[in-house]
């Protein structure tokens, strides 16, 4: 799905961060780019290198 409208009318940004490490697995991050104080420790979800696919395998 690709998002229309502007900005302002989509809601939140989300925003991808990578965090490489040396002695484990790599780790991506999806978080809000702007979020609320209230849920700034709650919205948010983590994955290990190799534990996501690409959303065309699953279309």
């Amino acid at each position: 799905m690709i998002p229309t409208g502007e900005p302002s009318e989509r809601g939140q940004l989300i925003r991808a961060t990578i965090v490489e490490y040396d002695d484990k697995v790599d780790e991506c991050t999806l978080h809000p780019v702007a979020p609320d104080d209230d849920k700034r420790i709650t919205e948010w979800i983590t994955a290990q290198q190799g534990s996501y696919s690409s959303l065309d395998a699953w279309r």
